[in-house]
């Protein structure tokens, strides 16, 4: 090397570099990238450690809720009372008699397997159980008051609708569809204070909405509400009070809806196929 370029080199190291005749220059400049790849590594291995929440929200998971479910729930019913006008018949003429009908609150106990299909729609089909004792008010002279025994069974087939996907751990939900109930006297095809009364079945309609919390891909938390709405059943009495050599025979003449509101918690369990 001649003394001209000993003296570029020394005042131009870059352009020593740049054309490669400084073998340890070379060596420098690979250790010096080795070392910043090792930095970005060493600091993207803290980051989690660091920053756990922040991390984890911008990763990709695995769906939340898989695409059954089998929830398991319990809670409270309430339905409430009302007064019933009751035509009367009588030889010379018609009157009329209002009968109370009021419903307990009660405990209530429901299983449902849901189908979650597609991304933000589900159906569902459930059964529930509710022991709520019934009282009938001035159904007769004789008997002012008549309390039974009660419990509602109720099958439904919703459709559900999610307003988050599925991979969010906190996820909504609002529901509605058909059902039956089974309104069930506990004395029935007996005579309770002379009368005689039958279970009566009632078409349903359903809606609520709730919540669910994801703890795993398998299990989550529940909380939700519900009416289910349908006509007020008449448990085999007939529809008009008559008076026959004159005893009154009772009658029951049930108008309007019945809105059976509840609220729940429980715990889903998810899978695939």
């Amino acid at each position: 090397m001649s003394a001209k370029e000993f003296k570029a080199t020394q005042c131009c190291p870059d352009e020593t570099l740049r054309r490669g005749r400084n073998p340890g220059a070379r060596r420098c400049r690979r250790s010096l990238a080795l070392g910043g790849l090792f930095q970005i590594f060493l600091l993207c291995s803290l980051l989690p450690i660091v920053f756990p929440e922040q991390v984890q929200a911008q990763g990709v998971y695995k769906p939340a809720y898989g695409e059954w479910e089998f929830s398991v729930f319990a809670g409270g019913s309430f339905i409430g009372s009302d007064v019933h006008e009751t035509p009367v018949e009588e030889s010379t003429h018609s009157s009329s008699r209002d009968v109370g009908l009021s419903y307990g609150s009660g405990g209530r106990f429901g299983i449902r397997v849901t189908n979650n299909r597609w991304q933000h729609w589900g159906t569902s089909f459930e059964y529930t159980f509710s022991n709520q004792p019934i009282t009938f008010t001035n159904l007769s002279d004789s008997m002012p008051s008549l309390g039974l025994g009660h419990a509602i069974h109720r099958f439904a087939y919703d459709v559900v609708y999610y307003p988050r996907d599925r991979y969010e751990k906190l996820r909504p939900f609002v529901f509605g569809g058909p059902g039956v109930s089974l309104f069930d006297i506990k004395s029935s095809g007996t005579e309770a204070g002379g009368i005689r009364f039958s279970d009566p079945w009632k078409f349903t309609v359903n809606w609520g909405g709730g919540v669910k919390y994801a703890f795993s891909e398998q299990v989550a938390a529940l909380f939700q509400f519900s009416d289910n709405i349908s006509g007020v059943p008449g448990y085999g009495l007939p529809e008009t009070g008559r008076v026959v050599s004159g005893e009154y025979v009772p009658g029951f003449r049930p108008d309007g809806l019945l809105n059976n509101w509840a609220v729940e918690v429980g715990f889903s369990f998810h899978w695939d196929h």
